[in-house]
């Protein structure tokens, strides 16, 4: 019986299922390593893949056209219209700046209601280039309040709206440009006396003139400004003359901002040897030719410069500062632009240049200021 009893007992012990090991504790919470899924896996899942289960084809997308990869969106255009052929320079500066910005270029043949149809179609900003277009892109700015506009050469007239933006509007800082022409000729000189031929009947060319004075004062202290204030902007033959017997008695640089009579007598002044620095062009390529003897004594220009402003409108915008309002061309801007140095570091060294820069961009964060009223031209 005991034998019995024993045997009957280990039978049993044998019978009953081993208990499983217990998986050490997520740190986590999760299951341990040795937990099942409480669900059966989906085809084509990763979690179907380690279980063993047959993987299926992912199904086809079924997103719109605007949002797959191979369509551009369209919060990525970037439109622009012009009146008649536009601002020199600004509709490369919008399909350089739509490039490196990644955005595809949408224009307009014009019309009316030409800039509202731009944002109609998906453009979500809008470069209106033409006084022409401003009743239409302020109309547009108001009708399209998700959208931003850059209006180019408007006047700016009208209530601000918080999603436009006017370039060119009020009087631009001739005194600026005239300044930093001054800054480059106080450096340039090595006679300490330069020439400036200029046209002060006008705010405008009042402002190059008086710009031009404060910008040698600053850059060269003891350096004299010989001024010849032409009488015509079209053919004053004694400012010419003059221009020339400065240049070959006293000064080695000649600045003219007077229109076709200022570009003859920085004609003038090449022939006798002086550097010359020009005005509202690159003279060197608009007026000499860029080549020749006399192209060969320019040493730089000062210009505004439209599509520079366009591009850094477009790069505030991108970075979450949209400007707004009503802007001159100022250096405040990028407008404020020189033309390439062409000239050896002999006339101005790298020093020099830095120097010129800087100055330029204490123009534009304001820490400097010309001295010229900005609307008459007349010294603070």
């Amino acid at each position: 019986m005991r034998f019995l009893l024993v045997l009957t007992l280990f039978l049993a012990a044998c019978s009953s299922p081993a208990p499983s090991p217990t998986g050490a504790p997520s740190p986590t919470g999760a299951p341990s390593p040795t937990a099942l899924p409480t669900t059966a896996p989906v085809p084509g899942t990763a979690q179907a893949v380690a279980s063993g289960t047959p993987a299926q084809s992912a199904p086809t997308s079924t997103l719109p056209p605007a949002a797959t990869a191979s369509a551009t969106p369209l919060s990525a255009k970037l439109g622009y219209i012009a009146e008649g052929d536009g601002t020199p320079g600004v509709l490369a500066a919008v399909q350089a700046a739509a490039q490196d910005l990644g955005r595809q270029v949408e224009t307009n043949a014009g019309g009316a209601g030409a800039v509202a149809a731009l944002a109609q179609a998906g453009a979500l900003i809008v470069v209106a280039d033409g006084a022409g277009l401003e009743a239409d892109t302020r109309q547009a700015a108001a009708q399209f309040p998700d959208a931003y506009f850059i209006g180019v050469n408007q006047s700016g007239s009208g209530d601000d709206l918080p999603n436009l933006l006017v370039l060119g509007a009020g009087p631009s800082r001739e005194d600026q440009l005239g300044f930093m022409a001054g800054v480059v000729a106080g450096y340039a000189t090595q006679a300490q006396v330069v020439t400036a031929v200029a046209y002060p009947a006008t705010p405008s060319g009042l402002k190059y003139r008086n710009g031009f004075l404060h910008g040698v004062r600053y850059s060269c202290s003891r350096c004299r400004v010989d001024f010849v204030d032409a009488l015509n902007l079209n053919g004053d033959s004694a400012a010419v003359e003059r221009a020339a017997l400065n240049a070959s008695l006293s000064s080695d640089l000649v600045f003219a901002a007077a229109g076709a009579t200022g570009i003859d007598a920085l004609r003038a002044a090449a022939r006798k040897g002086a550097w010359l620095i020009g005005s509202e062009a690159d003279v060197y390529q608009r007026d000499f030719g860029g080549a020749g003897a006399e192209a060969d004594r320019v040493l730089t220009s000062v210009y505004f410069d439209p599509g520079a402003a366009v591009t850094a409108a477009l790069k505030a915008y991108e970075s979450g500062t949209p400007w707004t309002g009503s802007r001159p061309f100022s250096a405040a801007d990028n407008a404020v632009t020189l033309a390439p140095f062409r000239v050896s570091e002999d006339v101005l060294s790298q020093l020099d240049r830095s120097d010129i820069a800087a100055a330029l961009a204490l123009l534009a964060d304001g820490t400097l200021e010309t001295g010229i009223d900005p609307l008459t031209g007349n010294e603070l």
